[in-house]
């Protein structure tokens, strides 16, 4: 009997951490399936492509390693009995659904995010189940003490420059038990620091009701045996609350790191950005934080450039960079995202001011890096 050759896969995984979980848990399902997961596409049978629809450099980024598999391809396909396959799925896939397949007819085949059950089946056949074991036998990217917990998926906020709720959706929170199982079977394979991410952990729970919240989820992940660290990313200053601050300033395998996107703060431009927050309400937080968890360790994001920022409103920010002396700092200069409220503000910020500024502000954080 001819044994049936098993199909070799290869997943390029674009974008975030998020990506890379989704990524992670499509490739255990596959794998249970039979396929086998390689690292070249060149070999590769599938080549799978998850990509990010964030900003336009990451869209450009996405788009090169389409038309670069697609060569692949095609060049694997003259000399193969069997011609392999492109695959494109994830956050630019589900944005631009419509105008992807046009403009890039090449592609075998288009997918949205997660799409665990309709993809899986493209690559395996009629014969592939989806099965949550997949979010518990993940395909490890990551060092091997280490792993990315998602925890949930979509935003509330209205944030202007965001398109991210226009193809994730609204926040949807993930059942604290299922967490909990993954994170017990990531502890059995050796994985000793938990990194919590959504587009929001801080609103976990909230679309849940009862009592789910961030607060609760971090001290059940906590008694967790094996799990050293927890470390908490991508939070909003909106939804930090005493009971967060409570439990990072008093569960010791919490890691006394936050990261906090804050993109700005001087107040019109917070206001057009929709962030919900002012900037007195920011120095509030950052000192009761600083307060009541001793040595954390803060890291923040802020956009440079945004319509309406002054040179004024971008000193106001500058001030307030030298005056807190966040221990992390990532800063971006602001990119127009068609859909989003803000593309159509003004008055716009020339691109070159934006890279300006955004590189001010990191020879400030850089200089005082070296004095922490």
């Amino acid at each position: 009997m001819v044994q049936k050759k098993r199909k070799k896969v290869a997943i390029i995984t674009l974008g975030c951490p998020k990506n890379q979980v989704d990524s992670e848990v499509l490739a255990a399902e596959l794998r249970r399936h039979g396929a086998v997961l390689t690292a070249d596409p060149e070999e590769a049978d599938d080549i799978c492509i998850n990509t990010c629809g964030f900003i336009r450099d990451a869209k450009q980024e996405s788009i090169d390693a389409i038309l670069e598999a697609v060569r692949l391809r095609d060049k694997a396909g003259r000399s193969r009995a069997v011609r392999p396959r492109v695959t494109v799925w994830g956050c630019l896939s589900e944005r631009y659904r419509d105008a992807l397949p046009r403009e890039i007819p090449e592609v075998d085949a288009y997918f949205g995010v997660e799409p665990y059950r309709s993809l899986g089946r493209f690559i395996i056949g009629d014969r592939y189940r989806w099965s949550e074991a997949g979010r518990r036998g993940r395909v490890l990217s990551t060092p091997p003490h280490t792993a990315y917990l998602k925890i949930a998926d979509g935003c509330d906020h209205a944030c202007s420059f965001c398109a991210i709720p226009l193809f994730k959706g609204k926040t949807r929170s993930r059942p604290q038990a299922g967490l909990v199982r993954e994170a017990e079977s990531l502890a059995d394979r050796g994985v000793k620091e938990l990194i919590l991410i959504a587009q929001d952990t801080t609103a976990y729970g909230r679309d849940l009701g009862g009592k789910a919240s961030l607060a609760r989820l971090l001290k059940r992940l906590a008694r967790i045996s094996g799990i050293e660290w927890i470390r908490i990313l991508y939070g909003h200053p909106a939804h930090v609350d005493d009971a967060l601050i409570d439990t990072m300033a008093g569960e010791p395998k919490i890691c006394k790191y936050l990261d906090l996107p804050l993109q700005h703060v001087s107040d019109p431009v917070l206001k057009a950005m929709g962030r919900g927050m002012t900037k007195a309400a920011v120095v509030r937080l950052i000192e009761t934080l600083r307060a009541l968890v001793p040595g954390l360790t803060l890291r923040t994001a802020f956009i440079t450039g945004f319509p309406g920022e002054t040179e004024s409103r971008f000193q106001e920010l500058a001030r307030f960079v030298r005056e807190v002396r966040f221990e992390r700092m990532g800063v971006f200069a602001f990119s127009p995202e068609e859909g989003t409220r803000a593309a159509t503000l003004r008055p716009a910020v020339p691109a070159p001011t934006a890279k300006r500024r955004a590189g001010e502000l990191m020879r400030i954080q850089n200089t005082l890096s070296c004095l922490l």
